[in-house]
């Protein structure tokens, strides 16, 4: 079978780098990487081309990939630092949305079923014979019918019945009737043969067993998430590097707003930007966020207890940016409207800047951790990888990739000359910076392969 150019991305010398700086950080959304490589395993073009069967051929085709991806990203960007933001065990936001639905959801009840309603939802609740339930969405213009019944707030119920209805979804399967956090990734479809949980915990301990391939950080904090420790580090090394790539394809990133962070998108092979983050988190804040099981903003009217608001509804499918240019003070018309609790709650889930002191404290503890030393190659061979990539890494240690040397020889390194970049000097696929003329200045050829020091990318979707 014919390989593409991007299979062949090392064997088509020159390999076009981006401009490179002496003290870059490269902060990896473990997570988004680790799912995207799992996925794309899935494709039919993959299934013929590496005919894996089972759980084990899953694991060592992920492993390869992810390889394959963290060589590709170190050759493209040369960084100094490497940091793997991973996910600790817990999520404070798990345990914040607990507390809140505690204090802002209300479940009706009488003798034959219970009636749970939060923000502008509501479902009938009765036990089924099979010892499961049998859910009924419950319209908005019958909400009132609701007050004539016994009623407590859900925090105010025994454990064991709150348990119980943090555990009770929909009639489509997918949607719990209590807007868990992440509440709905459980009903995703995993076509793997490898179980999902297994393999969740085996992609944290690949990052701690790679990591001192590439003299990188491997981080994770109870309680936090990947996002997390990627806002915490593009804070704390945005003031002492000379730049932070974040490689994520998570768009939430898009409200770091940090000097000299960039966001690159490793699926589009792009770097992604938005105008203006402080807006960009406001529209986020008000639309929810479906994929982490976050409800937009929305209310029942006062006077009629009938119709329902809904940004959506008001301004139309994927207009909250509509809603933020007409109302740029969005909390006070939140708060005059009824639903200003609703917008704090969103805020302290969606704004990584609302990461509790104790969690940001452990972290930045950790980032300033010793990176670690920097091993040999005994691991490639206990994993089974294909021995192109243990040359590959080989030939670009040898040749002194920062992160891929000590520490001590990289910081030795001679200092890089930046080339002159016109304004609006841009690659308009892959928004990055072409020097005056678009000349790269080529390194010496090393076994085969020639690398470039500069800007002028013109290619970047055939690197990753």
């Amino acid at each position: 079978m014919a390989t593409s150019k991007s299979d062949d991305i090392f064997n088509n010398p020159p390999l076009r780098s981006y401009r490179s700086v002496n003290n870059r950080y490269l902060v990896i959304d473990w997570a988004s990487m680790s799912y995207h490589k799992m996925f794309s395993l899935n494709t039919a073009k993959n299934r013929e081309k590496y005919g894996f069967q089972g759980a084990e051929g899953e694991i060592k085709l992920w492993r390869n990939f992810m390889l394959d991806e963290l060589l590709k990203l170190v050759g493209l960007f040369d960084p100094m630092h490497i940091v793997f933001a991973l996910e600790g065990k817990g999520s404070w936001r798990q345990q914040f949305v607990k507390e809140y639905y505690a204090e802002h959801a209300t479940v009706y009840y009488d003798s034959s079923a219970y009636y749970v309603k939060s923000d502008n939802t509501a479902y009938e609740v009765r036990k089924a014979q099979d010892g499961g339930f049998v859910v009924t969405p419950i319209e908005v213009p019958d909400f009132p019918k609701l007050e004539s019944l016994k009623h407590r707030k859900l925090g105010e119920l025994p454990p064991d019945k709150q348990y119980m209805l943090w555990g009770v979804y929909a009639p489509n399967g997918k949607d719990p009737i209590l807007p868990a956090y992440k509440g709905t990734r459980g009903s995703n479809e995993w076509p793997f043969s490898v179980d999902r949980k297994v393999w969740r915990k085996y992609k944290e301990d690949f990052a701690h067993e790679v990591a001192p391939l590439f003299r990188a950080r491997a981080v994770a904090c109870d309680g936090a998430e990947g996002d997390d420790v990627i806002y915490a580090s593009a804070r704390k090394f945005s003031g002492v590097g000379d730049d932070v790539i974040v490689v994520t394809h998570d768009s939430d990133m898009l409200q770091i707003n940090f000097p000299k962070v960039k966001i690159f998108d490793h699926i589009k092979c792009n770097f992604m930007t938005v105008d203006d983050p402080v807006k960009y988190l406001d529209i986020k804040v008000l639309a929810g966020d479906t994929s982490d099981n976050i409800r937009g903003m929305s209310f029942v009217k006062s006077k009629t207890g009938k119709q329902d608001f809904t940004v959506k509804r008001r301004f139309g499918a994927g207009t909250a940016a509509t809603f933020v240019e007409n109302f740029p003070n969005v909390y006070d018309v939140a708060k005059n409207n009824g639903w200003g609790e609703q917008y704090m709650r969103n805020r302290k889930l969606i704004d990584l800047s609302c990461t509790p002191v104790e969690v940001t404290s452990r972290l930045n503890g950790m980032l300033d951790e010793k990176e670690p030393e920097l091993c040999g190659f005994e691991l490639l061979d206990f994993w089974d990888v294909e021995p192109y990539y243990k040359d590959l890494m080989q030939n670009m240690r040898s040749y002194g990739y920062r992160s891929m040397i000590p520490e001590g020889i990289a910081m030795k390194k001679a200092p890089v000359a930046m080339p002159e970049v016109p304004a609006g000097g841009l690659d308009n696929m892959s928004f990055m910076a072409i020097p005056q003329g678009g000349q790269q200045a080529q390194r010496p050829m090393m076994n085969g392969f020639t690398f470039a020091d500069t800007a002028g990318i013109d290619d970047v979707g055939n690197l990753l």
